[in-house]
């Protein structure tokens, strides 16, 4: 293995997974100093009566819920964003808990940037954004204690410090991530996604996937990070269909949990250095409101056939294939398409759309895909140079 001439590896969320750990929440989050946390969720969650357990697990170690915010959409926007940390603050809360998907949590972590700073959204995007003692040198000034408690297994949100809102005026996805993002703890109790659907299981799935297999070849890669991402692939291999054909099946479900806060560490910072794949599913989720995991189960194949030009890169997808029980023999053309495939044929086996323009994407729209994809951050780390040409290629085999 090379021996890279820079890494960097940080992954401060304490983690605690297990059965009935929801009835534990009040002792763990005190531990952070929480005492009386907002509860940020959405409709479809509240309505399920996790809300009513999770402050029950509160009370139990004397800690009360500030009240519940639950406005959070599929893929949440600066405006929702800024009414939760009005809610935060009217209610005196002195802590978050999130309570649900990626949009969730990514609407709790950026709510609590402006709960305690102030401004908008726009004013922290980017990295390293959040107010420091001494201006960008300095060390970044905290936030107050954000739990997560993830209701899919695909994000990792839970436990990376990176936020993804939706900006409606520039119809993009914008990012925003810095060291205080990192949530304080994170419940991985198998009972959080006792009433998720099939089809989100499989998704949400393929987005830990995805993370996994771009983390372990992206230009960031680290020696730490693989550790994360092929112990998050094994997982992966054994409980993702498991999960999706048997949603009753506690073991796959636990194991996915586990999974998905492991797939998002490889890379720098803690935080997986993603690639193309995402690239090309940020603006598709952006413009056309495809769910992120669909649109990554969709672009990951393509995505690895065009990186496994790139010699190094290919074999590291010999290496993923192995792992996951695909060909591995032959040249690297050879790796990438037989990699390709069993990501298509385990998507297609999961029962999730194989085309862009299945979900909503049309031909007509690739021009400005791809002025996104080209904009995006992944495309930076992304293992094999991406031009506007190799972009419009790669939207049209999706699509």
């Amino acid at each position: 293995m090379t021996f890279k001439d820079f890494s960097q590896f940080t992954h401060p969320t304490r983690v605690v997974a297990g059965r009935g750990m929801i009835d534990t929440l009040g002792f763990e989050f005190a531990k952070d100093g929480a005492k009386r946390p907002l509860i940020v969720t959405d409709a479809v969650i509240r309505g399920t009566g996790l809300i009513e357990k999770v402050e029950a697990g509160l009370a139990a170690d004397g800690l009360s819920s500030a009240g519940v915010f639950d406005d959070v959409p599929q893929d949440s926007g600066t405006d929702v964003v800024e009414r939760c940390a009005d809610a935060a603050r009217a209610a005196e809360a002195d802590s978050l808990l999130a309570v649900g998907g990626g949009s969730v949590m990514d609407t709790a972590k950026v709510a609590n940037a402006l709960f305690v700073h102030g401004g908008s959204v726009l004013d922290y995007e980017g990295i390293y954004q959040l107010p420091r003692t001494d201006g960008y040198e300095g060390a970044p000034l905290p936030l107050k204690p954000l739990a997560c408690v993830p209701t899919t297994a695909g994000t990792g949100s839970e436990v990376s410090f990176g936020a993804v809102i939706k900006d409606a005026e520039q119809n993009a996805k914008i990012s925003l991530a810095d060291y205080p993002f990192f949530p304080r703890l994170a419940i991985l109790d198998p009972e959080s996604t006792g009433t998720l659907p099939a089809a989100i299981a499989a998704s949400t799935g393929m987005d830990a996937m995805t993370h996994a297999i771009e983390g372990y070849t992206s230009t960031e890669w680290t020696a730490h990070g693989d550790a994360f991402a092929t112990a998050a692939l094994k997982l992966i291999r054994d409980n993702l269909a498991a999960a999706v054909e048997d949603t009753s099946n506690e073991d796959a479900r636990g194991n996915m949990l586990v999974a998905a806060a492991m797939a998002i560490v490889p890379g720098a910072s803690g935080n997986v250095a993603l690639g193309a794949t995402h690239s090309m599913s940020h603006p598709a989720g952006a413009r056309y409101g495809v769910p992120h995991g669909i649109a990554n189960s969709i672009n990951l194949p393509h995505v690895i056939r065009f990186n496994a030009g790139d010699e190094p890169t290919a074999e590291r997808y010999r290496e993923i294939a192995e792992l996951l029980g695909a060909e591995s023999g032959g040249g690297a053309a050879d790796v990438g398409e037989s990699l390709a495939a069993w990501v298509s044929e385990l998507t297609a086996r999961l029962g999730l759309p194989q085309r862009l323009s299945a979900v909503g994407v049309p031909e007509a729209g690739i021009e400005q895909l791809v002025d996104g994809a080209m904009g995006d951050g992944c495309t930076l780390v992304n293992p094999r140079e991406v031009s506007e040409e190799d972009f419009t290629a790669l939207y049209q085999a999706a699509i």
